[in-house]
């Protein structure tokens, strides 16, 4: 699913943590699920708890959440904050993603991930990197009761396992941590295929 203003989509007027996981929700009313698993990875783990706490009436199954966005402040220092707002920018894509893997992607795979930042609305990129990312919502999950499932890598440059162990796992009530060793923060580009297996198993389970 493509979150408006990514892929040169048309972005959101308002643009919030509660408007973008509304979009979502929005999703799944329209597909008519009630028997779904909510899956996201970095920002988007952070969208997918909003989005469990709106939706309340219709919980996920389970949530899936990959090198997630802290549901409190996300820590990033004010000097990467500049470089990153200076969108979009070839050199500082490309700079951005060698600064979040850890293992060496094939060409294929590199240009995508520096050409997806320059698909990005610039409103959008600027409010995730000012603000989004800055949004507590830790008051909102605390009761939510889904069976969670936090996968990261001991390697994450970006959200370290530090962050996730104080500022992830003590906000969920039912949350079970799966480590990757080699990956950095594009786990769903550095690792895809044990990615994958690891999420089939969790749906199976």
């Amino acid at each position: 699913m493509t979150l408006p203003g990514f892929d040169n989509t048309s972005p959101l007027e308002e643009k919030s943590i509660r408007s973008f996981s509304q979009w979502i929700s929005d999703q799944i009313k329209a597909l008519d699920l009630d028997n779904y698993i909510l899956v996201g990875h970095s920002m988007g783990g952070k969208l997918a708890l909003f989005t469990a706490f709106i939706n309340h009436d219709c919980l996920p199954q389970k949530m899936i959440l990959i090198a997630p966005s802290p549901p409190t402040i996300e820590n990033m220092t004010a000097e990467e904050k500049k470089r990153m707002l200076n969108h979009p920018d070839q050199d500082s894509a490309v700079t951005t993603v060698e600064q979040s893997t850890n293992k060496k992607l094939n060409r294929k795979r590199f240009k995508y991930a520096v050409e997806s930042q320059l698909k990005v609305d610039n409103a959008t990129w600027k409010w995730w990197i000012e603000t989004g990312m800055t949004n507590d919502i830790s008051w909102a999950i605390k009761n939510i009761d889904v069976p969670t499932f936090v996968i990261c890598s001991k390697n994450d440059p970006v959200i370290t396992t530090n962050a996730i162990q104080e500022e992830v796992l003590p906000y969920l009530e039912t949350a079970k941590l799966i480590t990757f060793g080699r990956s950095g923060h594009l786990i769903p580009m550095e690792s895809p295929r044990k990615l994958a297996k690891v999420i089939k198993k969790i749906i199976k389970t």
